[in-house]
């Protein structure tokens, strides 16, 4: 078997041999979560801490070489790995191995295909590896391995829910001869929200941004979970918009709170309220700030700037802006 659950559910580690780990592309290895089917060596790798990777859900249209019936982009910390599995393994052999191991953990399908049934093998494998052989430096390697000329190819698209979060993977398997190893490409999304608050906008910026759109949103303002405290990292961008109110003395702003749609609209209209105060309150009382050239509107998610569909767009909905009045 090439995969275990365990109690907190993941898929361990498979036992490869040393000749596969020496053939593996530098500074790659196996996805703590899901591993190579054995003596695969890895010719392709990608991990990024946040990015998109887009997952079939559906055939290729009709007519279309490139384009999906249905897909999910989906959002998270993605890992990308292709492997090249030992020479005489069949392609069914290896995927219903990664299948059976798959469901075996808890993964749900969302879909699968095999061959003609994805509308065809050959623009199906070629729509999902052509877009990433650049960003994991296999082009020559991963098209030799992937592309299923003969159309001899098989998708599963999976998704497990755990209390960690949501694991999102997508399987292609595919054969570009019958005198080729089998390929195998493994996209490994794990849903977290974006980091934010890592460009600090200073009292310039701040600036510059009413005085171009009126408008500025300040990431740097954080609240402890569904309340109004301020949280202590928020410091240093309170410190600037104390700052910029100094340097221009007869500037005017609101305070603005957003939040997302999570939760009821009433209370988060309140929240949002409570938070611009508190920020108001801070400038006040810490910064010496004239209470009359602050005023706090909570607007609750009445205006976001991205989908709340997911939780990265989410992050950017929960925010505090300056407008100047």
């Amino acid at each position: 078997m090439l995969f275990s659950a365990r109690r907190v559910i993941f898929i361990a580690l498979t036992v490869f041999s040393a000749t596969a780990m020496a053939a593996d592309v530098s500074g790659a290895h196996d996805h703590p979560l899901v591993t190579r089917f054995t003596d695969s060596n890895i010719i392709g790798y990608q991990q990024v801490s946040y990015d998109k990777a887009v997952l079939p859900l559906g055939p290729l249209k009709p007519g279309s070489s490139d384009q999906f019936t249905a897909a999910d982009v989906i959002e998270g910390r993605v890992t990308r790995i292709a492997y090249e599995a030992p020479a005489g393994k069949s392609l069914v052999e290896v995927y219903r191995n990664f299948s059976q191991a798959l469901a075996k953990a808890g993964f749900k399908t969302r879909f699968e295909c095999t061959g003609s049934s994805c509308g065809n093998g050959a623009d199906f494998s070629d729509r999902v590896i052509q877009p990433l052989l650049e960003p994991m430096h296999a082009r020559n390697a991963m098209t030799a391995a992937l592309y299923a000329a003969s159309g001899d190819m098989q998708q599963l698209t999976a998704r497990l829910e755990r209390p960690e979060g949501r694991v999102d993977v997508s399987l292609l398997v595919a054969q570009a001869d019958e005198k080729r190893p089998v390929g195998i490409l493994l996209q490994i999304v794990e849903a977290q929200a974006m980091a934010t608050g890592q460009v600090n906008v200073d009292a310039k910026a701040m600036s510059q941004g009413l005085s171009q759109q009126g408008h500025i949103a300040l990431y740097g303002i954080h609240f402890t979970t569904d309340s109004a405290n301020l949280a202590a990292d928020s410091d240093a961008t309170l410190a600037q918009m104390a700052q910029l109110l100094k340097n221009e003395p007869t500037l005017k702003v609101f305070i603005v709170g957003h939040t997302d749609n999570t939760g009821e609209l009433n209370h988060n209209l309140a929240l949002s309220q409570q938070r611009a105060e508190s920020v108001i309150k801070a400038l006040t009382t810490r910064y010496g700030i004239a209470a009359q050239r602050v005023a706090a509107k909570g607007v609750a998610s009445y205006a976001p700037v991205a989908s709340n569909r997911d939780e990265a767009g989410r992050a950017q909905n929960r925010r505090v802006e300056l407008v100047a009045q």
